[in-house]
């Protein structure tokens, strides 16, 4: 949809328009908007805001009642008995409201009748002139009286008018009243229900609460002469007061400044009449009087037996009850006097100047009816904190208690209230009422407008001004308790209530109804601070909130730092959470720590506290461990004089502190230094805290350092108990040192002799083991508890004596005062062994280096002596390779102590491989067979024992010949890298390791098969000499396949070498045979030549072998050869480049027949070929492409125009040909190549292969044969043409549909829609051809029934002659439809052109969609002739009045019909007569299933344009007009065999006798609709359901299964349907039995025939006719279509299918019933008695 311009349209309505007024019902107006305000005393509301804008003073309200007519008055002169009896029964008739403010001026007179035109004065309340209206909830017809004038409200019907009266002098007042009529008490009303008195104490609780913010001083309330209660209101005189410092008096949005604060003290008293405290309670219910002891005798039983067990658990439930509940108020029984009360109030009040736009004033009036106004007031109103529980303290009287009710909403103990002059039902979101008159209301003032742009942005600027007066309020209170701090010094915790009362009353929350109210109060109650801090109690007195910190535990060494007391932040959390949120205080900071701690010294308790306190914080997270470490640096402690661990007196600053006493490693007791934390302090935190601060433990080697150091070391070497104390304390935590700290203990204490000793103070190295008694003088270590060897053994105490000592002993001579014996190297063996544990690593290598053992071998010499490396452990078979070994005796042999030993000085156990191998290799030198055999054998048997494996990779690559081969005897060796496991690679000459070590080549590190890079570089240089040296070593390459895919470039070289033999034979007389020249006599194979892989093609017996030269091999060289290039045949590209090479060649050697399958197959792999350039050029230029040409034997013949050409003509042979392509013609005309065949080389008729042809530029022959065509004139009558044009469009698709869904879509060149828009036919005289052949002087002419022809760029026009052959169209068509045609397609289409629609449906194709169509088509056709047919009916039944015609005889025939009856009888005229001929031949143009349109005597009468018209026209809506294009039909000769045959239709009807119809019968293939109109197929859908008689028959009645109407249901249309059809079956004759009527609305069948049962379904009857019925015209159309439906289904029985003759049959019965037919219509129409006789 197109974008409307709205501006431009409501500019010409306003300039074109028609003017008219809106309309008001001012009843409806009034009652449905103006008087529905949803507050309780809306109209006192209203009328006391009246009275506080007229000026007054006091308003004074006065109920008058009706007494009621059940309750008599009480017989009691007190007042008080009488005032109860009148608020308990009587019922209100009047309400009158007076005030003594300024009486009504003309204006007001004025606005008061006029709605929505409020008060202009902006400073007064009222806005709308709309709030006086809400007198008439209750009041039809009011009536007000002012100063000297009166005015009544009365209705006219829905228009409420007013008459104004002056009062006379006497009469006049300065008072202003309103009298209200209530309309329920008016018994004339229709809505007469007089309600009581309304509830007083909530009257009166209204009344107080709406003195608090109005101008008036006093409100009197008044019941029938009874003054019942008084409100009286004192102010004190406002007390200005400063706008605090650091406030902004402007709010947010700029329109409003305040100019002015003031604060006053107001009391509101009142007197009200005991009465009505007890007048409205109601009676107390039977339950509620049963006493309280009985009620909680089961409690007092349970709090009993609780008391036994306890009283916890009774006090815990006492304390929480389930549900709250009031205490009820309860008064005496004297009801007489009054009670009085008085409640105190502070108000500040804030006047405020607003600066608003022009535009912006404009809005506010345009919407309020006035100015804003220039000044405002805003009004907070509060209690203070002592008047909280003492404001209702002065109270009198014996209903003092119902003060607190009526006072209940004039203070904010809950929640704080929006007042308009009134309470709204708007709260504030603070314990403070606000008055804002300012403030814009919604139209029943009970909330406030915040949606109207320019209203709401007022109403806000309002709102923020009441923020700023809770900030200046608040402001005020926390002063007063600041003085109290400053003047008397009153302790902060006193205080604390008072601070608490004060911030709850400022805390924010949510706000309702509307939640934006308090938020933007509060906004602008913290916004409106210049500085974001606020005055607020702390532990320092009240401090800004910026200075003072949020409440943190009582930390002892912060006691400078403000906090606010953790009382006052529970008792006031909101506030609190508040003040935080909006950052007008902060947490505790580190920075105020650090102030706090920077202040003074710490002692120890605090210094104990705080550390812990930072021990927790970083347990929680709360602090990290620098910010733990920055609170250290400023830090000071100064511990006490008794502490014993620091000394007297001593600073500590936390920032020189690094470690912590560990108990368990350091005893506390001992030295410790400066930077670390006395033991008392760490003693109860987590040493993960510890680590945090960033102290370490203070480790052994730090402490030792300490004490070694200075004066410290002195006391550590004076004194042995102290150095036994501090080794067993460093002995004890040994294991748990790590290496270095070892280390740098050692280091500590090797210099320093700090080892206690036999011998004295000793260094560590020079003392020795207990355990070492060689000498008696050694200082050897004094015992100590709980000191470790490896401790001892770490600091360099000696477990042996130095080997030099030995050494030197063992050379001393015998008899030595110092020594003893001399050793053997046996003795020195089992020494060594038994300490060599304790043998440093030094003396140990010393060993190693020294010769001191003696060897035996063949080697060796006497008294010789080795390195423990130079000998071998002892064994035979080591002796055996003349190996030197060790000498031993056999005890030493077996033990493992002596053995590890020697084994640790470098001893041999057995020899490595390479020695074994040096040993080969000699035995080969020397030939010592057997010294290499058993070193052979030894390597083999020990392999895995000594590990040999480990060297494989090294023995691999060793260039010493020890290894023996197959082809050279022993001793001739080879190193590993020259010999190979694999026996096949002897092929090419490679030496193969012996046969007996095949096993054994893996332990050589053999490789299987030698390099193939060598291997290619041997096949490639030694061309083989034989089949069978080719054989073999082609098998050996295919094994070695896996190596050559990893060399490419190999697999390359191979592919193109020529290496691969040809054999031929060979004669010794004539040398090799060729490809065709064989010889005879003896002869052998020779190799011929060498060929490469790539080039060579595998078999003996392929297709091309007298072509192609092909090899055979065995699997394994067949297998090379493929991956170096061989192929088993010749691919597409190198077959066309042989065939290129030597077409004739190939021609002569396959034949013809071969010679084509091999065009085929390039042809078929063509796209392969042109991507190779040079290929497809050398195919071009060579003439390999196979064409033909036809000789004939006869002479050749002269044709003329009017001579054919067949076939049979031509006698001769073919003759096949090498062309190239210029030479050859495609043949895709064949009639022209029949004409031309004697000129043209043809290429064979294949598709694949005519496109393969064109790739070599040869021409179709329609690109060489001219056509020059002669048309005719067009013809005047075009009617044949559009009928074959219209056919064309349709079925082409048809023709088309299987072309588009397959693969061959892409041979379309036109599809039916190009067709549609560019195709007309046209029908032509004649048409003649001349046809030439191009580049040869021949034509020949023919005539032709069509023909296509350009016209323009697009256009075609196919002419066509009056007898026009099929074939000739489609043969026109299909090079316009598909580019490459052929014969078939041609026959195709012309079949499809021509069979009926349902025959090509049987032949399985498509024609849904048509046929969907023309069953629309004749749809609408039957549709618009059915009223064509009713307008006939009506139009003859007029006639049939005026020339009533006589009653036919009973057998329905006609004896003399009248001229004019025979004239209107078009049926015998128009209709073939016979029903053995039929129009046309069936499926033909013209036939039923597609009837022509032959050009009509009546140009007026319609044609019929598809066959849904004849389906129509079947059944007898529409009757045929044409004249028969055919002769009379035969049946005209014989008239008395067509009535005999009608008369056997009719006596063929039969009655059904079947409840269930479940036969299916023939259905004619060529009807249009299997659901058609008249199809037995039906008879299986219904089933019998009852029988109806009528006229002495009996009708079956038979229902579709899937209806669910009820023979109710469809009765009244029954007994319409059944006369007509059994007044027909009287017409014709036919057995009242045969007839059945069904009813089946899901189905298109009308009727069917079922063996001579007629069947009539009722829902057509239902749907056509049953809804003109009750007219003549619809009885004519019924009666119509139901008389041919009726000789349609009697046609049945003498003709089954739908054709010509069944057709014929139902007319020629139409036509002989039809003069009783019409006889009995007009009877029927014509009314009276045969009317009312239409069964007889």
């Amino acid at each position: 949809m197109a974008t409307m311009d709205f501006a431009r349209l409501r500019n010409q309505a306003m300039n074109d328009g028609q003017d008219s007024e809106v309309t008001v019902n001012t009843r409806a107006l009034i009652d449905k908007v103006l008087a529905r305000y949803s507050s309780e005393h809306t109209t006192l509301r209203e009328l006391i805001q009246n009275a506080s804008d007229a000026g007054a003073s006091t308003v004074v309200i006065k109920y008058e009642t009706d007494p009621s007519l059940n309750v008599p008055a009480p017989q009691s002169s007190d007042k008080s008995v009488l005032l109860k009896h009148v608020i308990q029964h009587h019922t209100l008739r009047r309400l009158t409201v007076s005030n003594n403010g300024q009486p009504f001026s003309n204006a007001d007179w004025s606005r008061l009748k006029s709605i929505a035109d409020g008060n202009p004065d902006e400073t007064k309340i009222g806005a709308f002139g709309v709030g006086f209206y809400s007198v008439f909830a209750d009041c039809d017809e009011p009536f007000v009286v002012s100063g000297n004038k009166m005015m009544a409200f009365y209705w006219k019907g829905n228009t409420l008018s007013t008459k104004v009266a002056a009062l006379s002098p006497e009469q006049s007042s300065s008072d202003t009243t309103f009298s209200l009529e209530y309309r329920q008490a008016n018994p004339s009303s229709p809505s007469y229900n007089p309600s009581k008195a309304p509830n007083l104490p909530s009257l009166c609780q209204f009344l107080s609460t709406s003195l608090t913010f109005v101008g008036l001083s006093s409100i009197e309330l008044h019941l029938d002469g009874h003054k019942i209660a008084s409100f009286g209101k004192k102010t004190s005189p406002p007390t200005d007061i400063q706008i605090p410092a650091g406030l902004n008096p402007k709010t947010e949005g700029g329109l409003m400044t305040v100019s002015r604060v003031s604060r006053q003290s107001s009391q509101i008293d009142a007197v009200w009449s005991n009465v009505i405290a007890t007048a409205q309670i109601p009676a107390r219910r039977v339950v509620d009087a049963v006493p309280a002891e009985i009620k909680n005798a089961g409690s007092s039983l349970k709090s009993f037996f609780s008391k036994l067990s306890g009283t916890t658990n009774t006090t815990s439930r006492a304390a929480r009850p389930l549900i709250p509940v009031e205490k009820p108020v309860t008064f005496g029984e004297d009801i007489s006097g009054d009670s009085r009360a008085v409640i105190f109030l502070q108000v500040c009040t804030l006047e405020a100047d607003t600066h608003v736009t022009r535009g912006f004033s404009a809005e506010i009036e345009r919407a309020t009816k006035k100015p804003p106004p220039k000044k405002t007031r805003v009004a907070l109103l509060t209690s203070p904190f002592q008047e909280k529980l003492e404001s209702l303290s002065t109270v009198s009287g014996t209903t003092s208690d119902l003060s607190a009710k009526i006072f209940g909403d004039i203070l904010p103990t809950n929640a704080g209230r929006i007042f308009i002059g009134f309470p709204t039902a708007q709260t504030t979101g603070i314990l403070a009422h606000i008055s804002a008159p300012s403030l814009i209301p919604t139209v029943e003032r009970e909330s406030i407008d915040l949606n109207a742009r320019y209203i709401s942005n007022w109403n806000y600027e309002l709102l923020r001004v009441a923020g700023l007066a809770s900030r200046i309020s608040y402001v005020l209170d926390i002063s007063e308790i600041k003085a109290k701090t400053a003047n008397d010094g009153t302790r902060v915790s006193s205080l604390i209530p008072k601070a608490a009362y004060v911030l709850q009353q400022y805390s924010s929350s949510l706000s309702a109804p509307s939640g934006l109210v308090g938020q933007t109060i509060e906004d602008a109650f913290w916004s409106c601070s210049k500085e974001r801090s606020i005055d607020i109690l702390s532990s320092k007195g009240v401090l800004p909130s910026k200075s003072v910190r949020m409440p943190a535990e009582t930390l002892s060494f912060l006691g400078e730092v403000p906090m606010v007391p953790q009382e006052l932040a529970t008792g006031a959390m909101a506030f609190m959470l508040s003040l935080h949120n909006r950052g007008f205080i902060s947490d505790l900071t580190m920075e105020d720590i650090r102030k706090g701690l920077e202040a003074r010294a710490l002692t120890d308790i605090e210094l104990m506290e705080f550390l812990k306190w930072c021990s927790s914080k970083l347990d929680s997270g709360e602090l990290d461990p620098p910010s733990v470490r920055n609170l250290f640096a400023v830090t000071v402690a100064a511990l006490q004089d008794n502490s014993a661990d620091a000394g007297s007196g001593t600073i500590l600053q936390l920032s020189t502190v690094e470690s912590y006493v560990n108990s368990s490693r350091i005893n506390p007791t001992l030295p410790i230094p400066s930077w670390t934390m006395p033991f008392k302090f760490t003693n109860s935190i987590p040493v993960k805290q510890l680590q945090m601060f960033g102290w370490q433990e203070l480790s052994i080697v730090g402490w030792l350092r300490f004490m070694t150091s200075g004066n410290n070391l002195t006391n550590f070497l004076a004194s042995e108990s102290l150095a036994t104390q501090t080794l067993t304390l460093i002995s004890k935590g040994w294991d748990q040192i790590d290496a270095s700290s070892k280390e740098a203990v050692r280091n500590i204490l090797a210099p320093h002799p700090v080892l206690p000793t036999k011998m004295g103070m000793r260094r560590p190295e020079e003392a020795y083991f207990t355990t070492v008694k060689l000498f008696d003088n050694l200082p050897t270590v004094k015992p100590f508890p709980g000191v470790k060897d490896k401790f001892l053994l770490a600091l360099g105490v000696r477990k042996t004596i130095e080997l030099s000592v030995v050494f030197e002993r063992m050379k001393a001579p015998q008899g030595g005062q110092d020594s003893k014996v001399s050793w053997s190297h046996m003795e020195l063996i089992r020494y060594f062994a038994s300490v060599l544990q304790e043998i440093p690593p030094k003396d140990l290598e010393r060993l190693r280096e020294t010769p001191f053992l003696p060897g035996i071998g063949s080697a060796s010499k006497p008294d010789q002596l080795y390195k423990a490396r130079d000998l071998y452990a002892p064994a035979p078979s080591i002796g055996a390779l003349g190996l030197t070994q060790i000498k031993l005796p056999q005890e030493l042999q077996s033990q493992p102590r002596e053995k590890k030993f020697l084994l640790a000085l470098g001893l041999m156990e057995y020899p490595s491989a390479f020695t074994i191998i040096k040993i080969m290799e000699g035995a080969g030198q020397a030939n010592n067979r057997h010294l290499y055999d058993l070193s052979l054998i030894y390597f083999l048997q020990n392999y895995f024992v000594n590990g040999y494996e480990k060297d494989k990779a090294k023995i691999s690559t060793l260039k010493i010949p020890f290894l023996p081969t197959e082809q050279v005897d022993f001793p001739t060796l080879v190193a590993p890298f020259q010999c190979y496991s694999n026996e096949t690679a002897r092929c090419f000459g490679y030496a193969i390791i012996r046969a007996d070590l095949f096993t054994h080549t893996d332990k050589f590190g053999l490789q299987r098969d030698p390099p193939i890079k060598d291997v290619v570089q041997k096949l490639l240089s030694q061309p083989v000499k034989s089949k069978m040296e080719a054989e073999v070593k082609f098998s050996y390459m295919a094994s070695r396949l896996g190596d050559l895919d990893f060399t490419k470039p190999l697999l390359t070289s191979l592919s193109s070498a020529k290496l691969v033999p040809i054999f031929r034979k060979y004669h010794a007389t004539g040398g090799f045979d060729g490809f065709k020249e064989k010889q005879a006599g003896v002869s052998e194979m020779r190799i011929h030549h060498y060929v490469s892989p790539d080039s060579v093609f595998l078999g003996m017996d392929q297709e091309y072998r007298d072509l192609i030269e092909y090899v055979q091999y065995g699997p394994e060289a067949t297998t090379f050869l493929l991956k170096a290039g061989a192929k088993h045949e010749p691919s597409i590209s190198e077959l066309a480049r042989l065939l290129a090479e030597n077409p004739p060649k190939f021609l002569s050697t396959m034949g013809h027949e071969k010679y084509l399958g091999l065009l085929r197959k390039l042809a078929e792999q063509a796209p392969q070929l042109w991507k190779d350039k040079s290929l497809a050029d050398t195919l071009r230029k060579s003439k390999i492409l196979l064409g033909y040409k036809d000789i004939k034997t006869e002479s050749k013949k002269e044709y003329t125009d009017d001579d054919t050409y067949d076939d049979d003509d031509v006698a001769g042979l073919r003759e096949w040909l090498l062309v190239g392509g210029s030479e050859v013609t495609i043949i895709d005309e064949v009639h022209w190549y029949s004409k031309f065949r004697d000129y043209l080389i043809a290429a064979p008729q294949e598709e694949v292969l005519e496109t393969f042809y064109e790739k070599f530029g040869a021409k179709k022959i329609s690109d060489q044969v001219k056509e020059e065509p002669r048309i005719g004139n067009p013809l005047r009558d075009q009617k044949s043409a559009l009928k074959l044009q219209e056919a064309i469009f349709e079925r082409s698709r048809l023709f088309l549909h299987e072309y588009e869904r397959d693969a061959s879509s892409h041979v379309v060149r036109h599809d039916a829609k190009w067709l549609t828009s560019n195709l007309r036919v046209e029908l032509v005289s004649d048409i003649a051809i001349r046809v030439s052949l191009l580049d040869h002087n021949v034509a020949y002419s023919q005539r032709r029934t069509a023909f296509i022809r350009r016209v323009g760029r697009h256009q075609r026009i196919l002419s066509i002659v009056q007898k026009y052959d099929h074939y000739d169209v489609s043969s026109q068509l299909i090079p316009l439809l598909i580019k490459r045609p052929k014969q078939n397609d041609v026959i195709a289409l012309e079949q499809i052109l021509t069979e009926p629609l349902r025959r090509l449906q049987q032949k399985g194709i498509n024609v849904e969609r048509i046929l969907r169509k023309q069953e629309y088509e004749a749809r609408i056709a039957q549709q618009q002739e059915l009223k064509r047919q009713g307008e006939e009916n009506a139009r003859r039944a007029e006639e049939l009045k005026r020339n009533p015609i006589p009653e036919q005889p009973a057998n329905g025939h006609v004896k003399e019909p009248s001229q004019k009856e025979s004239s209107r009888n078009e049926l015998s005229r128009n209709e073939p007569e016979s029903p053995d001929l039929a129009p046309n031949m069936p499926g033909a143009f013209g036939s039923p299933e597609q009837p022509q349109t032959p050009a009509p005597l009546n140009r007026n009468q319609p044609a019929h344009k598809n066959l849904f018209n004849k389906f129509a026209k079947t059944l007898g809506f529409e009757q045929d007009k044409r004249p028969s294009s055919t002769n009379p039909p035969q049946i005209s000769k014989d008239l008395q065999a067509t009535k005999k045959n009608i008369q056997n239709a009719i006596s063929e009807c039969r009655p059904a006798g079947r409840d269930v119809i479940d036969s299916k019968h023939h259905a004619d293939a060529t009807e249009l609709d299997k659901g058609g109109y008249c199809n037995d197929e039906q008879a299986e859908n219904i089933a019998k359901a009852y029988s109806v008689p009528i006229d002495g028959v009996s009708v079956d009645v038979y229902f579709g299964k899937f209806e669910t109407e009820t023979p109710r249901d469809i009765e009244a249309p029954l007994s319409a349907f059944l006369p007509l059809i059994l007044a027909l079956t009287k017409i014709f004759g036919v057995d009242p039995s045969a007839i059945n009527i069904f009813f089946d609305s899901k189905s298109n069948t009308v009727a069917f025939n079922l063996s001579g049962s007629l069947f009539f379904n009722l829902a057509w009857f239902m749907e056509l006719h049953c809804a003109e019925w009750g007219t003549e015209a619809g009885k004519n159309r019924a009666w119509d279509a139901w008389y041919l439906t009726y000789c349609h289904e009697l046609a049945h029985n003498l003709v089954k299918d739908h054709n010509a003759r069944h057709q014929w049959y139902q007319q020629q019965i139409a036509v002989e019933f039809a003069r009783g037919f019409r006889a009995r219509l007009g009877a029927y129409l014509g009314g009276g008695k045969a009317q009312a006789s239409l069964l007889d």
